[in-house]
């Protein structure tokens, strides 16, 4: 059967997300696995990716529970073996996992900087360059940037978040641009206010107001910033490299 018959099939796919116990990560992991992919897992603690891996299988779908913690090299060439000889490659990595300190620039020390650097800049790049070994055997595949609509709009107090994000959209250009006649396509998704964890140091006034200024008058759920990435990393999405896409219900547009 053609792709045009199954535009948004992915049996058969192996995909990776990373900082996918929770919130936006296990949103994207479960719409991959829900799709026929077989996803794996990933955070920093095992328990936790045992625990969120048994209750998708519980649900019947394909799934694994890997630890990378994103910030240590030793890990990512750990995961890129793991993938190499127990599921013979990658076809879809999603770099989602992040490190987001609340502090102003005058505050922030090179500690900070660094380990912040680590994890939302240096951990994705190279778990990319790994991912595009495992990919160009198989013919190509899809890495999907997870950013932020703080990319493009800063907020006070998460200067080094906003900073490594923009950083991410230059990344997948540059990936697209290098690795793209291998069959490579690499896109950034930029999410505005999502029902997670860190939608909810909003709260009472301040969450109507942000929901009274989004066009669309709710924040988003974590399985439609996961609906973008099945798209990306689809058939429907073969001819989709090096763009941004934004899914904030419209909150930037109404507030620039």
């Amino acid at each position: 059967m053609s792709d045009r018959a199954k535009p948004f099939d992915l049996a058969g796919k192996v995909a990776l997300v990373t900082g996918s116990t929770m919130g936006i990560g296990l949103g994207v992991a479960r719409v991959l696995a829900e799709a026929g992919a077989h996803v794996v897992i990933s955070s920093r603690k095992a328990e936790d990716c045992a625990r969120v891996a048994g209750e998708l299988a519980g649900e019947g779908l394909s799934v694994e529970g890997r630890v990378c913690h994103i910030g240590k090299m030793d890990d990512i060439s750990a995961v890129a073996a793991h993938l190499k000889e127990r599921r013979g490659g990658l076809d879809i990595l999603v770099n989602n996992a992040v490190l987001s300190p609340w502090r102003s620039i005058d505050d922030t020390d090179e500690a900070l900087f660094m380990k912040a650097m680590e994890v939302n800049m240096r951990g994705n790049w190279y778990l990319s360059v790994e991912a595009t070994k495992l990919m160009k055997p198989r013919g190509g595949g899809s890495i999907v940037n997870i950013s932020s609509v703080a990319a493009l709009h800063p907020d006070k107090m998460l200067a080094l978040y906003s900073t490594f994000k923009t950083a991410m959209i230059g990344m997948s250009r540059s990936f697209a641009l290098e690795y793209g006649e291998f069959g490579i396509r690499v896109n950034t998704i930029l999410p505005g206010l999502i029902d997670t964890k860190l939608a909810k140091a909003f709260e009472g006034e301040e969450m109507k107001k942000i929901v009274g200024g989004t066009p669309l008058r709710r924040i988003g759920k974590p399985e439609e910033i996961g609906y973008a990435v099945l798209y990306l990393s689809a058939p429907a999405g073969a001819f989709v490299t090096g763009a941004s896409l934004v899914i904030d219900g419209g909150a930037s547009i109404a507030s620039h």
